[in-house]
């Protein structure tokens, strides 16, 4: 038995020490008849019900908890109607929708998709960070976040677009790092000393970053394959589909057809990516940055009316 200090959880330590951070870390921990979740110098500490006691290393979970608030969701997850992306807003934020529209083959019939494509073009109207969040983020419409990978800026002041720009000052953020308005992205932020504390070097961070960086990386990579094309006119290209799931249980379909004679090629001139492989939405990211890294240039196959019928056979 060690003869070090038992200390209750702080603010930060109890969203990193939890059962499922401590399961992530340790395969073989039963996370059943605990009755409390201590720390003991370099160890967490469980006592379970029946009065017994473990230990595990703080640093494994410490590991599995950054590792799950960075890590990064299926390409569907956070598109808004019709594939839409993150939606410029104010104050160098966007609007991040969640997925409804391809959560399931009737998603786009949910309150939550309707209430997304009634509002997708509204919240540009909107520059109060505080409404625009209550309403993205309220428990009935539950739409998505609003996120400043850049930094949140402050609001606009009224300007005289007839003076002259050495006038003007500095762009100075309100907030300078990365920043969401998830409940797990403020829960660290608010309790950013103690999280500090636990976690050397730690920046609050959650998943909507992370998938934000990797679409916006993804269109990078869209266009440096297009202005690599020959005379500026792309010939190898992907058209793509997602049919969602029909079940919560089950994965979408993600189907893939390519061709090197151009976007609006006849039906003839193209052929499907890897016929015997099946393809779901945790394939996309991978599929798009290979075929981008080959040369090839995606498009959504509703973009191509030629492909259509065909699509629709198979």
């Amino acid at each position: 038995m060690s003869n070090q200090q038992v200390t209750e959880l702080d603010a930060a330590q109890k969203f990193i020490y939890t059962r499922t951070n401590i399961r992530r870390a340790f395969n073989d921990f039963d996370d059943t008849d605990i009755a409390d979740i201590y720390l003991q110098g370099e160890d967490c500490l469980i006592l379970r019900r029946d009065g017994s006691q473990q230990t595990y290393n703080r640093e494994p979970i410490k590991v599995a908890y950054t590792s799950y608030t960075h890590r990064l969701k299926d390409f569907f997850s956070y598109l808004g109607p019709n594939y839409r992306g993150p939606s410029v807003w104010h104050n160098n934020a966007y609007v991040l929708f969640k997925g409804w529209y391809y959560s399931h083959a009737l998603g786009h019939l949910t309150p939550n998709a309707r209430l997304q494509a009634a509002w997708a073009d509204r919240f540009i109207h909107l520059n109060d960070v505080q409404k625009v969040t209550a309403l993205l983020q309220s428990d009935q419409a539950d739409l998505g976040h609003l996120i400043a990978p850049d930094g949140l800026r402050a609001q606009d002041m009224p300007i005289d677009f007839n003076s002259s720009l050495d006038t003007v000052e500095e762009v100075k953020p309100i907030f300078g790092e990365p920043w969401c308005s998830c409940g797990s992205y403020q829960q660290q932020l608010n309790n950013i000393s103690s999280f500090s504390q636990e976690i050397e070097g730690f920046k609050p961070w959650c998943i909507h970053l992370s998938w934000f960086n990797k679409y916006r990386e993804m269109l990078s990579k869209r266009t440096e394959a297009r202005n690599q094309a020959p005379n500026g006119t792309q010939s190898k290209c992907v058209a793509w589909w997602y049919q969602p799931p029909s079940d919560h249980l089950s994965d979408g379909l993600f189907k893939v057809l390519y061709t090197t004679y151009g976007a609006q090629a006849p039906v003839s001139h193209w052929r499907n990516y890897k016929p015997d492989e099946h393809f779901t939405q945790n394939h996309a990211w991978d599929l798009f940055f290979n075929m981008m890294e080959a040369g090839y240039v995606p498009f959504p196959g509703r973009s191509l009316p030629q492909l259509q019928s065909v699509v629709k056979k198979q």
